[in-house]
């Protein structure tokens, strides 16, 4: 055999591989209203105690944290909240003036956790709170100089504030949770089990910052719902003439999740007692936070593929949970499409100017080492040759390539993307067919209030999203009627919205 028929015979042993890969990605009709229907199962079951000898990571019900919050703004609260939010290794205080008209504007100072607060284990909770207070000491200072006046002045008004809180925690009322564990980096034992809010209202009271009332402890997902609830009615969303109520605060970003507001007597997993007490002073619904990254954790219906087995079981750092967030968000999109052209070198079919996998690019060797960024380039390439793609891989992983090589990549970049649409539409049909909204109203429309990266950059995110929708249950008339909206910031305005209702 000539090297050009042997060129040609390794392109379509390549494409033959691809395709095989593209076609197992792949998502219809019938997959998605089995998974929506599953969905809806699934929520209805974690609405529901906890049998006996099961635990949230054991149910097959989603987790469906009740939020304690009863009520949305509708865009005419009007006056300044503050809002704290401790994310990953990053601390920010924002100040949120309402405005009345579905709009707000916000200052904020963003401050990094130190590193001997985050690396040693013996390390306090009242040094990490401690730390916090000091920051929103100096924020309050900068952008709230009135409470500092002298012995004497005329006192001011407390300031509410809400706090996003982003780690696993057990909340019991809106103002109160307890803290179930660290991720991202912090080692604080004695914070475990201690009310957060308890112990950074205790420091906020010690470093002179009395006058701020923490009243609200969220997480992003409830703050997006509420971000846009707000924002929602405004000359944009209007423009086309419908009237659309926010049904879904969701995050398609690093990671997945999604709330929306359920009638309070569904709430099962609520003691009678506070149900009752909730529904005596005539609130119907509370937001629910869905942690919808953990459908389907034991894989009933989730297609899977031999690489998402790979990444859960030898590369992520919780084997067999947040199975549907592996699928669906940024954080896991690029490490798909490493991992398959990993495989691909191994099985002889690409890349083989590198005649083992230690010579392969050290970054192609590196776990999440490619963003889902440099494939939202790819996802549009239409240069010649694929130029930009070239340039992107070479750019990102040191990774030379050929013209064949990247018509390829492009099919497996596309069919990774197209999945995770389609899965993201899932929650959607879902929670949308669970709660009737759709029918609530002749002509009703819905808003979908969306954060996060993937939702709001990725191309043609959004349009698959929708397509999906019209292949769900829903069909094609529901998709019509619902309206995808970017609600920016949901953990400082939504945050600071979290303590108005509070």
């Amino acid at each position: 055999m000539s090297f050009d028929d042997l060129h040609k015979a390794t392109a379509r042993a390549l494409t033959s591989a691809v395709d095989e890969i593209c076609e197992e990605f792949k998502i219809d009709g019938d997959d998605l209203k089995t998974l929506t229907e599953y969905f809806i199962e699934s929520m209805e079951q974690g609405l529901k105690p906890l049998e006996d000898g099961e635990s949230e990571e054991t149910s097959k019900g989603l987790p469906m944290i009740p939020s304690f919050v009863t009520g949305k703004p509708n865009g005419t609260e009007k006056g300044t909240l503050l809002a704290a939010d401790l994310g990953g290794t990053n601390f920010r205080v924002c100040s949120v003036n309402l405005k009345g008209d579905h709009t707000f504007s916000m200052e904020q100072t963003k401050s990094r956790i130190p590193d001997e607060l985050l690396e040693d284990d013996s390390v306090t909770s009242s040094e990490l709170f401690g730390y916090l207070a000091r920051r929103t000491v100096l924020f309050m200072k900068k952008f709230h100089p009135e409470f500092f006046k002298e012995p004497g002045a005329e006192s001011q008004k407390p300031l509410k504030m809400g706090f996003t809180f982003s780690y696993p925690i057990d909340q019991k009322s809106l103002a109160s949770g307890s803290l179930i564990r660290w991720t991202k980096g912090f080692k604080i034992k004695d914070t475990i089990g201690k009310d957060v809010v308890k112990l950074y209202q205790e420091e906020l009271n010690s470093h002179g910052l009395g006058m701020i009332n923490v009243v609200a402890l969220t997480n992003d997902t409830v703050g997006t719902f509420l971000s846009h609830c707000y924002s929602s009615g405004t000359a944009d969303s209007l423009s086309s003439g419908e009237i659309s109520e926010p049904v879904i605060g969701c995050i398609f970003g690093t990671g997945t999740n999604g709330c929306y507001m359920e009638k309070i007597e569904n709430i099962t997993k609520l003691p009678q007692e506070a149900r009752e007490g909730l529904l005596n002073e005539g609130k119907t619904h509370m937001v629910i936070n869905t942690e919808w990254g953990s459908f389907d954790n034991e894989l009933k219906y989730l297609p899977t593929s031999k690489y998402d087995v790979d990444i859960d079981q030898k590369l992520s750092s919780n084997p067999g949970f947040h199975l549907f967030e592996k699928r669906v968000s940024g954080m896991f999109l690029g490490e798909l499409l490493r991992n398959m052209l990993v495989d691909l070198h191994e099985r002889g079919l690409m890349l083989n100017q590198y005649r083992t996998y230690n010579q392969l690019p050290h970054r192609l060797r590196t776990p999440f080492e490619l963003s889902s960024e440099v494939l939202s380039h790819i996802e549009i390439d239409d240069s010649t040759g694929l130029r930009e793609t070239e340039l992107s891989l070479l750019q990102s992983l040191r990774l030379p390539t050929t013209p064949t090589e990247r018509i390829e990549i492009q099919k497996m970049v596309r069919a990774i993307s197209r999945r995770s649409a389609y899965l993201a539409a899932v929650p959607i049909a879902a929670i949308l067919i669970k709660t009737n909204a759709l029918n609530k109203r002749y002509h009703g429309e819905v808003e979908i209030g969306c954060d996060g990266s993937v939702v709001e950059y990725y191309p043609g995110f959004r349009s698959m999203v929708r397509h999906a929708l019209s292949l769900s249950p829903i069909g094609s008339d529901g998709e019509r009627k619902v309206h995808l909206r970017i609600a920016k910031d949901g953990s400082g305005a939504g945050a600071a919205l979290c303590a108005l209702v509070a």
